[in-house]
């Protein structure tokens, strides 16, 4: 399929961003377009991932993720349904939690390798659901079922990290037995590595080191499309093209006003160590391991996430200024910018560039 494919959505958001492998892409790809149903249908029609060293972007159209949002509503319009959600996603986690526990990533069999996807597949459901479905309540509903669904967002809020972390120990060990890196493990597809598993066949390492260092991928009714090279940086133009606007604007968190210098933090494993107190933390989305970050910055400005987004929930604990779904921030804002948050209004104003 030809990139300029992507041109008939004039209306592309991002969803998703942090680190999540190449490998997990067109795992919860395949879930998200042809498994997780919601009303009778799939989550999504179609997906784009953006895959850069480690981290991904993840697309979907407005109007797809409007029309899942129309439909959770309908399905979970009740107390009693929405405990039941927030009970499946804490039953789908816990079985995640014990399923790595109980495995060495050392010696992980074919058996094991699809029992541990099954199960993150069958996770993503309660997940998805229980994060979007309070962006599209009224104001009397967010007050009577948020609480609820917070609850279980906090239980479950390390499975990704605990994903992405046992299946890099699984990536390590075959790259150690085949020869190859880890990076180029993760940057298989499924059925990559279950060629491995039956025949110890892997593709060449030339192709997998390029989805590494930048590739794309279109997700559309199960079926992916993989692009690397300028085609990939075509895409990403095509999707950025989108959101010009030099005003960055995103959705309220937690209310406040912060004013600092901008600091990028992608992967805080990396990133974390040149943090200053005071700064503007801007990132894709964070997670649990961006908590000791999370307590010197200012303000938090992330690309994607809604109400019950880890960075909305850390914000209303510690009470900082933070302005979600941007979509943009990460690309238009650079470190030592010095910036106002206005999250009074959802506004982040450039005051001096850095450049």
């Amino acid at each position: 399929m030809s990139y300029t494919n992507f041109k008939k959505h004039a209306d592309w958001v991002k969803v998703w961003s942090g680190r999540w492998s190449f490998h997990s892409d067109v795992n919860f790809g395949y879930h998200w377009t042809v498994m997780n149903k919601v009303a009778g249908k799939s989550a999504y029609k179609q997906i784009i991932y953006i895959y850069k060293n480690g981290i991904t972007d993840c697309w979907v159209s407005e109007a797809d993720k409007a029309n899942l949002g129309k439909r959770l509503i309908k399905v979970y319009k009740d107390r009693k349904n929405i405990k039941i959600l927030a009970d499946t996603l804490k039953k789908r986690a816990k079985e995640i939690f014990d399923f790595i526990e109980s495995h060495d990533p050392k010696n992980i069999t074919k058996k094991d390798y699809q029992a541990f996807w099954r199960l993150a597949g069958e996770y993503y459901l309660p997940h998805l659901s229980v994060k979007y479905i309070v962006d599209y309540f009224s104001p009397s509903q967010l007050k009577k079922f948020l609480p609820i669904l917070e609850d279980a967002r906090l239980f479950s809020e390390p499975v990704f990290r605990d994903i992405e972390n046992f299946m890099e120990d699984i990536a390590k060990n075959i790259a150690k037995k085949a020869g190859y890196r880890r990076e180029q493990i993760i940057s298989t597809t499924t059925d990559e590595i279950l060629k491995y598993f039956n025949h110890d066949k892997l593709p060449d390492k030339k192709s997998l080191s390029e989805r590494y260092k930048k590739s794309a991928i279109l997700v559309k009714q199960g079926k992916y499309w993989i692009y690397t090279g300028n085609q990939t940086n075509k895409i990403d133009n095509i999707l950025l093209t989108q959101k010009t606007s030099q005003l960055i604007k995103g959705s309220i968190a937690y209310k406040g006003v912060a004013t600092g210098l901008v600091r990028l933090v992608i992967d805080p494993r990396r990133d974390s160590s040149s943090f200053k107190a005071g700064e503007i933390l801007v990132t894709g989305m964070t997670r649990p391991e961006f908590l000791p970050i999370m307590k010197k910055a200012s303000a938090f400005i992330t690309d994607a996430g809604g109400i019950l987004s880890h960075a909305a929930i850390v914000a209303r604990e510690l009470k900082k200024p933070c302005i979600i779904g941007t979509h943009i921030a990460t690309q238009l804002l650079k470190n030592g910018d010095l910036v106002e948050v206005d999250a009074n209004k959802g506004i982040i104003k450039i005051i001096k560039t850095c450049h």
